[in-house]
């Protein structure tokens, strides 16, 4: 399981700074509702010093905004039912949005929304390949 977190920590990273798609926030929401352990704070903390080296950016800007948007989707694990297709759809979507707001990115929408349809299409993957419950799906 750690080479497959591995490689795909490192893809986000790179998708995220070669492209406009913020692929970071799809890995973020899909490992905070599948693993929901605290290490999702440390990744998000990592991915978004990375991407402010790359992107040259202030340091901080984007670890912050990871790091409070993997605190929302944690606060509001008791509250929604959070392994299902809608609920990592809708937080990618707004996820994205937010950040791509935030860096005044253009075509935010468009964008948030093939960003929400790989964030569905990595916790399918990864779904399956953990051997979780089906029936949530």
């Amino acid at each position: 399981m750690l080479p497959i977190f591995i490689l795909f920590f490192l893809l986000a990273v790179a998708f995220s700074a070669v492209t406009t798609i913020p692929f970071s926030v799809s890995f973020l929401v899909v490992s905070a509702v599948i693993f929901k352990k605290s290490w999702v704070f440390f990744a998000a903390l990592a991915i978004g010093l990375l991407l402010d080296l790359v992107n040259i950016r202030p340091l901080g800007y984007t670890s912050l905004a990871f790091t409070i948007f993997v605190f929302l989707i944690r606060l509001y694990e008791r509250k929604f039912e959070t392994q299902t297709f809608a609920f990592v759809f809708i937080a990618t979507f707004l996820g994205s949005l937010i950040y791509l707001l935030l860096f005044s990115y253009n075509q935010a929408f468009m964008q948030s929304f093939v960003n929400a349809v790989i964030g569905i299409l990595l916790f399918k993957f990864l779904w399956l390949k953990l051997g979780l419950r089906s029936e949530i799906i």
